[in-house]
């Protein structure tokens, strides 16, 4: 169909079930080159196996007595690529919350993805989980989806500067 005749009636829109095929191929590959048209020199880096992802993953422990293994108390669950840290999962044991176990985990992420290289940290939470820890530890919303779960809910995203 000639572009110049176009018209918006003349388009039908299908739906499908199907997430494979020759098609999605298509609209992907559309993407694709269009990315690498816009951004290569990102597309560069973040495809070069020297610039993957690496994990970043961390335990709070506390030791009792020496016969005793250490008893994990918190995590943190995260990754670093090129400038970013971003924080996947964070928790802490509900025993052991409100005492800076989070605080330390996130320091201590912060403070290994600067030796990575890393510039800035990104964290999304959910409105009833720990916005205002964020905003406490230096982070900035920088975005809200509301409703994110279909119970009034939102998704809230933060970043700080971490160098």
């Amino acid at each position: 169909m000639a572009m110049a005749h176009f018209n918006v009636e003349d388009i039908k829109i299908r739906l499908t079930r199907e997430s494979t095929g020759l098609e999605v191929d298509q609209i992907q590959t559309w993407l694709r080159e269009y990315n690498w048209s816009e951004n290569r020199e990102f597309l560069e880096r973040v495809t070069d196996p020297n610039y993957a992802a690496q994990k970043l993953i961390l335990f709070a422990e506390v030791t009792g007595e020496v016969e005793t293994a250490p008893q994990l108390i918190g995590g943190l669950i995260a990754e670093t690529q090129l400038s970013w840290l971003r924080v996947s999962i964070m928790a802490t044991d509900p025993e052991w919350r409100s005492r800076g176990i989070g605080k330390a985990l996130l320091s201590e992420a912060e403070r290994i993805a600067v030796g990575r290289g890393c510039r800035y940290s990104y964290v999304d939470t959910m409105s009833y989980q720990a916005p205002s820890f964020y905003e406490a530890n230096g982070y900035s919303r920088v975005g809200t989806i509301p409703d994110w779960d279909s119970h009034g809910h939102a998704k809230m995203f933060f970043v700080k500067e971490i160098d």
